[in-house]
This record gives C-alpha cells, sequence and structure tokens, in this order.
C-alpha cells in the first residue's frame, strides 16, 4: 500500500507516493524495487483473493445437490466445514462471509490508493457494507444454531460501530478547517474524540461479552441428550 506526501509548500498538488511499509521506496513504474514488489504483490492477490474463493465457490456448487438432500459422500464430508453451521438453503454463506472480509480487510485499501488513509471515503464505504451485511444476516438467518446467529450479529454489529467511530477520529484528526471537531462532532480536540470513542468501544465490547456468557449459561443448562461414554451432545450432522 502507497501513501502520498505533499513535497513543495508552494504547490499543494505536488505529491509524492512511497510504500507505507518502507518509505525508501517510491511508488513509481521506473523504480526497481517497487516493480519488483509489485509483481509479487499481484501473484499473491490472484492466489488469495480471487483463486481460493472461486476453488470454494466450486466445490460448494458442486456439492450443493447432496447438502440440501441431506446425503453423505466423501466429498461432501470432506467440504463440511465450509457448510455444517449453516442451513442446507444457504450452504453458501461462509462463502459471502469470506468475501466480506477480504474487502473490509484489503480491497477497502484500492479506494483513493494515494491519499485515501486521510480520508473519508474508506470508512464511508467499510460502514455501508458491514450495515448492509448485518441487516442480510438478521434478515436471511443462515445458522443452524442460534447462539452463532448471535454472535454472529454481534460481531457485525461491533464491526459497523467501530467504522462509525473512526470516522468521528477521522474527522477531528483533519486539520482542513479550523474548529472543524467542535462544529461537526461537538468536542473541542482530537483527544477528546479518542477518548470518546475508546470509552464507548470498552462499552460495547464489556456489553458483548456479558451477551455472550449469558447465552452460553442459557444453552448449558439447556436440556439435552448427551452420550454416557463422554458426557458430549451426540453430533448428528451430515
Amino acid at each position: 500500500m502507497c501513501e502520498s506526501f505533499g513535497i513543495s509548500v508552494f504547490d499543494a498538488t505536488a505529491r509524492r507516493s512511497y510504500l507505507v511499509a518502507d518509505l525508501e521506496v517510491l511508488c513509481r513504474s521506473d523504480d526497481e524495487m517497487y516493480r519488483g514488489l509489485d509483481a509479487y504483490f499481484w501473484a499473491f492477490f490472484v492466489l488469495w483473493p480471487v483463486l481460493v474463493p472461486l476453488v470454494l465457490l466450486g466445490l460448494l456448487l458442486w456439492i450443493r445437490r447432496d447438502v440440501r438432500a441431506l446425503r453423505v459422500t466423501r466429498l461432501s464430508r470432506a467440504c463440511r466445514f465450509l457448510w455444517r453451521d449453516y442451513n442446507a438453503r444457504f450452504h453458501y454463506w461462509e462463502l459471502a462471509d469470506m468475501y466480506r472480509k477480504l474487502f473490509l480487510a484489503s480491497l477497502v485499501l484500492f479506494i483513493q490508493t494515494d491519499d485515501g488513509s486521510s480520508k473519508l471515503l474508506r470508512l464511508i464505504v467499510a460502514s455501508v457494507v458491514s450495515a448492509l451485511f448485518l441487516t442480510a444476516l438478521a434478515l436471511v438467518k443462515p445458522f443452524k444454531r442460534f447462539d452463532d446467529f448471535y454472535l454472529a450479529c454481534t460481531a457485525n454489529l461491533l464491526l459497523t460501530c467501530c467504522f462509525v467511530l473512526g470516522t468521528v477520529v477521522q474527522i477531528c484528526e483533519s486539520a482542513a478547517y479550523e474548529d472543524m471537531c467542535d462544529t461537526l462532532v461537538g468536542f473541542q480536540s482530537a483527544f477528546g474524540a479518542s477518548e470518546f470513542v475508546i470509552v464507548l468501544s470498552v462499552t460495547m465490547i464489556a456489553v458483548s461479552l456479558v451477551l455472550v456468557v449469558l447465552k452460553s449459561i442459557s444453552a448449558i443448562r439447556a436440556p439435552t441428550i448427551r452420550l454416557l461414554s463422554n458426557r458430549r451432545p451426540p453430533v448428528m450432522d451430515l
């Protein structure tokens, strides 16, 4: 990932991009070290965000009839890690969640590659994507177990809130206009906004942990069939 920096106090448009991981590397096609790193980047980009999801998609399409009909085959059993937590109608949900993670963790960095880290567009797009995925998750309810569903909703809600709070911090750290943080957000400085974000984040995490503990206790106390040999519920999945 590259980031651009101003190189002239007289010309605001004069900028030069450098690699974030090593500021000695100039992000230009005529830089020898950058060309070598660029080739490695695109090779691994094709391997992981492109080929791996396509292979998993092919496997899910191949076994979809067996999964929906609850037929046991060698391939469907080998691919259980992809679909066993979901209802048969939504056995592809793991792939959708994988694309969500890929987009929020890496693909969003392709938005305004030069100076996107100092702007709001990435955070806005990430917030919208997280909110849309949370809405789809709440409507579809793809999980077999309700505790997995509640945990997934809580995690996506926390992630959406983190992006929104990141927008607040980004606004308060900006020096584009005088008293921008106080005018738009209501904090006197970026430090006050950061304190607010930290307190609110810790509160959300604490509340989420309490809910998870309560759901776990409820699940443990619920009556269930257990094997005499190991005192665990029998595994009855396909």
